[in-house]
């Protein structure tokens, strides 16, 4: 073999791994997690944009565990319940750069509901593009002592 075949060999495999990096590159990315803060006993949601895009969010829809055991079962939450909303304030659309983090303190009502069923949710995040983000993970952040726990 030649060398113009190790060449254009190496060429062809740089430029797909170039390509297929471009492309996770540019993919958008949200890291979602429903954070219990204790000693206040209040519930919030982080977003943090971990992609290379900025993102606009328009819309949170989540639902809860209602009732315990046989009798449990998935409740939507209305709109105007996720949030304790000042003056007629929503939250959204949301404009979060690559890199930023916003927290949304969620309402006190949901917040004690989602504390008695140990932070049991479904939630779905949507873009100004029509995506849904609905992957999240759960945490408890302990305000008195500082630091986080599983």
């Amino acid at each position: 073999m030649d060398l113009n075949f190790y060449i254009a060999l190496y060429g062809a495999l740089l430029s797909t791994w170039l390509f297929i990096h471009k492309i996770i590159k540019d993919r958008k990315k949200l890291s979602i997690i429903l954070e219990h803060i204790a000693w206040y006993e209040q519930v919030q949601i982080v977003i943090t944009n971990s992609g290379h895009r900025p993102i606009t969010l328009t819309a949170l829809a989540m639902k809860t565990v209602i009732g315990e055991g046989d009798d449990s079962h998935w409740e939507p939450v209305p709109n105007n319940a996720l949030f304790d909303i000042i003056n007629g304030d929503n939250p959204f659309p949301i404009f979060i750069k690559d890199g930023e983090a916003v927290s949304l303190p969620l309402g006190s009502v949901l917040s004690e509901a989602l504390l008695q069923n140990g932070l049991q949710a479904r939630l779905v995040l949507f873009d100004s593009q029509g995506k849904e983000y609905s992957s999240f993970s759960s945490r408890t952040y302990n305000a008195k002592w500082g630091g986080y726990e599983k």
